[in-house]
This record gives structure tokens, C-alpha cells and sequence, in this order.
């Protein structure tokens, strides 16, 4: 069984006798506007620190019929699962993101171990052009078999 003493006693009394905070009450009273902008900024670092990946991006849309706050995360890459229609991504030498769609299947190397991606790329289901990726390819998805019947 716990003693309680006449000092915590006395120190459980005072915290609870001690007056509330009241920020609220000497603070103006703010516009609608003002109290939105506060909510919306809220809602963006709420969704920040659920997501802290950098690649994230916040969208933001206000008007003053509605307001739009999401987050725009890179889809995950996903694992070559045999030939088939691909979008995949790269960056080219100039920074910007490419993502075509090609028609991959995986090469094993001759002389060397490992594998690399040949693809094609194919244009109202003719074989267009054939190159050969570095599998440093980070593959998107792949594409429906709906997608393969209307391109092949």
C-alpha cells in the first residue's frame, strides 16, 4: 500500500486549483479566411509527417468554393514478371523524367553474369525500334493485358 504524504497532497491540490491558460481569449478574433488558411496549413503538415518521403509532392488547391489538399507520391516500383508491356523510368541527361512504354524481356549476359532489359518499343503493333536497357531501369508497372491485345 502507497503513503500519501501531506506534500504531494498538497502539490496534487495546487496543480489543479492553478488557473487554465487562456490564449484563445486575448488573442483578436480571426477572419474566416484566415482560420481556413490556418486549417489548410495544418492539413498539409499533418500529410507531411505522415509521408516524410522527399520525392512527395503537395498538392494544394484553393479557391473560394472549395479546397483541395492531397499528396502525390511516386508509385512503387514493381518486379519484371516475364515478357510483357512495361512503363518504366529513367532520367535523361538533361533531368527530365521519361517514362515510356516498352515491350521488355530479360537477356542474360554472354561473357559476364547478370542481365540486361531489350526493348521494344512499337508503334500501332509494328516493332518500331529495339534498344538495350541497363536493368538501373526502375520498371513502373506493368501494363494490363487489355494494353498488350489493342498494341501488339
Amino acid at each position: 500500500m502507497t503513503q500519501i504524504t501531506r506534500r504531494t497532497m498538497l502539490s496534487g491540490l495546487a496543480a489543479t486549483a492553478a488557473p487554465l491558460p487562456v490564449a484563445a481569449a486575448t488573442l483578436p478574433p480571426q477572419s474566416p479566411e484566415e482560420r481556413l488558411e490556418a486549417a489548410v496549413s495544418a492539413v498539409v503538415d499533418i500529410l507531411r509527417e505522415m509521408n516524410p518521403d522527399p520525392d512527395a509532392e503537395i498538392l494544394r488547391q484553393q479557391y473560394s468554393s472549395y479546397v483541395f489538399v492531397g499528396i502525390k507520391t511516386p508509385p512503387k516500383p514493381v518486379e519484371w514478371t516475364g515478357p510483357g508491356f512495361y512503363e518504366v523510368e529513367w532520367r535523361r541527361r538533361n533531368g527530365k523524367l521519361c517514362r515510356p512504354i516498352f515491350w521488355l524481356d530479360r537477356v542474360e549476359y554472354k561473357t559476364v553474369p547478370g542481365y540486361y532489359y531489350r526493348a521494344e518499343s512499337r508503334w500501332k503493333g509494328r516493332l518500331e525500334t529495339t534498344t538495350k536497357l541497363k536493368r538501373a531501369i526502375r520498371i513502373v508497372r506493368k501494363m494490363a493485358d487489355e494494353y498488350a491485345a489493342t498494341h501488339s
